[in-house]
């Protein structure tokens, strides 16, 4: 399965200013949180909405899916024992992601 998504990174911005804390805490893991700029976090988000979209069974919170980066730098993603590979591109104001399942 594949999965992809595109996150307008202005809206996204409004969404962590209404959420603060409690939205990233509830979004991402504290690997996950380690850069803070809005689109390092709005490529992850596409990210984790992608996987949601290629899983065969959906995570129950974001939390559950983690975006970790290989050796290379290479993004890849687990949710349980499902992995995924991942590409994350930024372009002006907007994120996209593709997510593609690796372990069938």
């Amino acid at each position: 399965m594949i999965g992809v998504d595109l996150v307008f990174i202005p809206e996204f911005q409004k969404q962590l200013e209404a959420g603060g804390d409690t939205f990233i805490e509830r979004s991402f893991s504290l690997s996950e949180m380690k850069n803070h700029k809005t689109e390092h976090l709005a490529g992850l988000w596409a990210a984790k909405e992608a996987v949601i979209k290629a899983a065969e069974t959906a995570p129950k919170k974001y939390t559950d899916i983690v975006i970790t980066h290989d050796k290379a730098g290479k993004p890849c993603a687990h949710v349980g024992s499902q992995e995924f590979a991942v590409s994350i591109a930024h372009h002006g104001d907007y994120a996209i992601a593709v997510a593609c399942r690796t372990d069938q």
